[in-house]
C-alpha cells in the first residue's frame, strides 16, 4: 500500500497503528475501524482497537492477526512483534532486551540509530565517566577511572567508556595529557533520542533504588512524597519542578568553585491511582478526601 509509513520509524506500536489506519483510510475511504476488526476476526465487536489504543494489551494470538491486517512480512512482521513485546514489557530487563532487538533489526538507514549513540545511553555510566573527567585529572588510566565511579564499574568497562566518549568527541586530552570533556553534544533523531534517554532513565532510577538501600551515605538524599492533589495541583507541581531543574542547571552554570564529586539528581511524578473519572460512571460524585503521607 503506496503511503504506509514504514514501521522501522516507530517505537511505540500504537501510534503505528493509528497512522498506519490513517493513511489507509485516505487511501481507500471506505475502510475504517469496522473492517479492521473484520480483518482481525472479530466482525461483532465495535470497542476492541479503541481498547488496544487506549493501553489494552495485545495477546500473542492477536499479535499474529495484527501482523496480516497490516500486510506485513518479513522483517517487517518481526520488528512489529518485538516492538509489541517492548512496548508491553513489565520488567526494565525484559524492556532492555526487546529494544536491543529492535536496534538490530531496523533496516531504515533514515532512522537507524548510530550505534556509538546507542552504546553512550546503553549504560549510565558514561555519563558518570564523563562528568568525573571534569573532576580529576586523568590520562589512560581506566582502572583509575573505574576505582573512582560508585557504583563499581569494571576496568574493562571504564576502558570501553573511554574509547566510546572519544570516539564521540565528547572527551579530548588537554595539553596536559589528561581526558577531559568537551562541548560536542549528541545528536540523534527526535523520537530515537527520546526512546534511549527513557532507556537511560530507568537506570538511573536503578541507581536511586539502590541508594536508597545505604542509609545515611555521606552527601545522599533520597526523599518521596505520597500525596492525592487535583489535576490544577498537578500542573503547579510539574511547573514548579520545571523551574526547579533550570535552577539547578543555573546553579552548576554558576559555581564557581572547583566540583568535587558527580551526582545524580532524580525528579519523578508517578501515578499510583486510576483516574476514577474514566473507570467508573459515577467518580465525579465520590467524595474528596485530601490525604498526605511523606517521607
Amino acid at each position: 500500500m503506496d503511503g504506509t509509513p514504514t514501521i522501522f520509524a516507530y517505537t511505540d506500536y500504537r501510534k503505528y497503528l493509528v497512522d498506519w489506519m490513517d493513511a489507509k483510510q485516505a487511501i481507500e475511504r471506505k475502510f475504517n475501524r469496522s473492517e479492521m476488526h473484520r480483518r482481525l476476526g472479530l466482525p461483532n465487536t465495535r470497542s476492541y482497537l479503541s481498547d488496544v489504543l487506549s493501553g489494552k494489551d495485545v495477546s500473542a494470538t492477536f499479535v499474529e492477526r495484527f501482523v496480516t491486517a497490516l500486510e506485513l512480512s518479513g522483517e517487517e512482521a518481526r520488528f512489529f512483534r518485538v516492538l509489541v513485546r517492548f512496548n508491553q514489557s513489565t520488567s526494565p530487563e525484559e524492556r532492555e532486551l526487546a529494544f536491543d532487538q529492535l536496534v538490530s533489526l531496523n533496516r531504515t538507514p533514515r532512522t537507524v540509530l548510530d550505534p556509538r549513540h546507542y552504546r553512550y545511553y546503553r549504560n549510565w555510566w558514561n555519563g558518570a565517566v564523563r562528568a568525573l573527567l571534569a573532576i580529576h585529572d586523568i590520562g589512560d588510566e581506566p582502572r583509575k577511572l573505574a576505582n573512582l565511579v560508585q557504583p563499581a564499574i569494571t576496568e574493562a568497562q571504564a576502558k570501553e567508556s573511554l574509547a566510546l566518549l572519544k570516539e564521540l568527541e565528547l572527551v579530548a586530552k588537554d595539553e596536559r595529557g589528561f581526558w577531559k570533556p568537551t562541548q560536542h553534544t549528541l545528536t540523534t533523531g527526535e523520537g530515537a533520542r527520546g526512546e534511549l534517554v527513557r532507556q537511560l532513565q530507568v537506570q538511573q532510577l536503578g541507581l536511586v533504588q539502590t541508594a536508597a538501600m545505604r542509609p545515611g551515605h555521606q552527601g545522599q538524599v533520597v526523599a518521596t512524597n505520597t500525596i492525592s492533589v487535583s489535576d490544577n495541583g498537578l500542573e503547579m507541581i510539574r511547573k514548579r519542578l520545571e523551574r526547579f531543574r533550570s535552577e539547578i542547571r543555573s546553579i552548576v552554570h554558576k559555581d564557581s568553585e572547583p566540583a568535587s564529586r558527580v551526582h545524580l539528581v532524580s525528579l519523578a511524578i508517578v501515578p499510583l491511582t486510576r483516574d476514577m473519572r474514566t473507570d467508573t460512571p459515577d467518580a465525579a460524585s465520590q467524595k474528596k478526601s485530601t490525604v498526605k503521607d511523606a517521607a
